[in-house]
């Protein structure tokens, strides 16, 4: 029983954790889009939240697995829960500060 209870919670929480980086990733490119994509390229197409969230999982294919061998010296540490949690707000945070003080 006990087995099949930790085998919940890790799969509740594997879903979550897949949720969430789909909508935080998601929202981050939608915001993106809008304040350095259509600048640059005005005839773009305008792009809704759920587009931007297709768009970041369809990226993410091309994005190094863990299928993949990355030698030690060029591992830097970064995939930490906490940090994979707070990285789609730091990267908000700083795609913000650039385009309100420098673009605009």
């Amino acid at each position: 029983m006990g087995i099949l209870i930790a085998f919940i919670v890790i799969a509740v929480v594997t879903l979550f954790l897949v949720l969430y980086g789909s909508f935080s990733w998601g929202f981050v490119l939608y915001k993106f889009w809008y304040w350095f994509i259509l600048p640059v390229f005005p005839t773009l197409p305008e792009i809704t939240f759920w587009h931007a969230m297709g768009l970041f999982l369809f990226i993410g294919f091309f994005r190094i697995g863990d299928g993949q061998v990355i030698k030690d010296k060029y591992k830097d540490g970064a995939g930490t829960i906490f940090g994979n949690l707070l990285s789609p707000w730091v990267l908000l945070l700083v795609g913000h500060i650039i385009n309100s003080w420098f673009l605009t």
